[in-house]
């Protein structure tokens, strides 16, 4: 089904809510690299928050994207056309951002003197597909995999529903995005069995951030897309017990890291396989409850819906510019934890400062180009 006009979508409240959650989560855990290391309670929580920041943007991802991909797969005109129009629309939606902030970055490891080794990889999305993450833009790491995730649904489904042409495409559906779940978990065992984890940061580059073990993650929101837009009636009525049971899930993760002190040198089996899969359950389990959060309040809902619009710029900026040059340039060594905690508002407020600029005078102007004719279509 290509549309030739698409109607405003109506914001919904939550949904919103999350994307703020899920952005001040990973500023927080950033400003951990402000202060000087510690092993305090706070310390660890803050260390924890961009973790489950990136993991929500990864399930609240799938469950928008998937909501769409499904509506359009069961149109009947679905076909090539309907295909590349989706995935046009949402290359448009990433990549103008995504590349100037990859340029930026270039330049300024140009300008430090840096080696700029295998970058090209960033163009295509194959930074972390099936290897370690790369040193250089390392907050880049989410995007192939939520794209990757997208990008081979979309075309295994296309290749199915010509295949299975007497099967509904309700049932092509599911069957494609289960098996994809499927697929990729394994992913993480057979990573298991032919790896030797040691320390945390080897699980960080070559498990977490690394595209053919993490794609199952954007699947299971895509597969509760699928849920609320087939079973509404069901997602609202249900949508306490799911909430409940992901306090559960994220309460027992929790659980086994605090407590139990699960380390991931005697216990691999649970960092390579479970961790990650019980972690986006929990999260996943919130959905229902937020996305019918309709409306809040003006009062409340202004300041969300600003800082969920600038949220994608906030997350390309935050880190590997604004944060590397302000650390390169001011020596924080010998701060008071008064002037640390100076330059870190400042740090937020540069961030912010910045994002609001790129928003309004980049990224706005960008998404404008998506109207567009496109296979004789507008894709609006």
């Amino acid at each position: 089904m290509v549309e030739t006009r698409r109607k405003p979508t109506k914001r919904i409240f939550g949904l919103d809510l999350l994307r703020v959650i899920s952005i001040v989560l990973v500023l927080c855990s950033h400003t951990s690299l402000i202060y000087p290391p510690s092993s305090s309670l706070l310390s660890k929580a803050v260390d924890l928050s961009g973790f489950f920041g990136v993991e929500l943007f990864f399930v609240m991802s799938g469950f928008l994207i998937g909501g769409i991909i499904f509506k359009q797969f069961v149109g009947k005109d679905y076909g090539i056309k309907t295909m590349a129009v989706f995935l046009y629309r949402r290359l448009m939606r990433i990549l103008p951002n995504y590349y100037l902030i990859v340029l930026i970055n270039i330049a300024i490891w140009l300008w430090f003197g840096y080696s700029l080794t295998q970058t090209w990889k960033y163009f295509f999305f194959f930074q972390n597909f099936a290897t370690p993450l790369l040193p250089f833009f390392p907050e880049s790491w989410s995007l192939p995999i939520k794209e990757f995730g997208y990008l081979i649904a979309v075309i295994l489904l296309y290749l199915c529903s010509l295949v299975f042409k007497r099967v509904s495409r309700k049932s092509i559906f599911i069957g494609v995005i289960v098996g994809m779940i499927i697929f990729f978990f394994s992913c993480k065992i057979y990573y298991n069995f032919h790896t030797h984890n040691t320390t945390m940061l080897q699980w960080d580059v070559s498990l977490r951030s690394v595209v053919i073990y993490r794609v199952d993650t954007v699947l299971l929101g895509v597969l509760f897309g699928f849920i609320a837009s087939e079973y509404p009636i069901f997602w609202k009525r249900q949508q306490y017990k799911f909430a409940v049971v992901g306090f559960l899930l994220i309460g027992l993760l929790l659980f086994c890291l605090g407590y139990l002190r699960l380390t991931i040198l005697d216990f691999p089996w649970f960092w390579n396989v479970l961790c990650l899969p019980m972690n986006a359950l929990g999260l996943v389990c919130f959905l229902p409850f937020f996305s019918e959060w309709k409306m809040a309040p003006v009062q409340y809902a202004k300041p969300v819906i600003f800082f969920s619009e600038i949220s994608y710029a906030i997350y390309l900026l935050h880190y590997s510019i604004v944060l590397f040059l302000m650390k390169h340039f001011i020596d924080t060594t010998a701060f008071t934890m008064m002037q640390l905690h100076l330059f870190t508002i400042a740090y937020l407020a540069i961030t912010v400062f910045l994002s609001i600029l790129m928003y309004t005078y980049f990224e706005k102007p960008m998404m404008k180009l998506r109207e567009i004719k496109i296979f004789g279509h507008e894709a609006r």
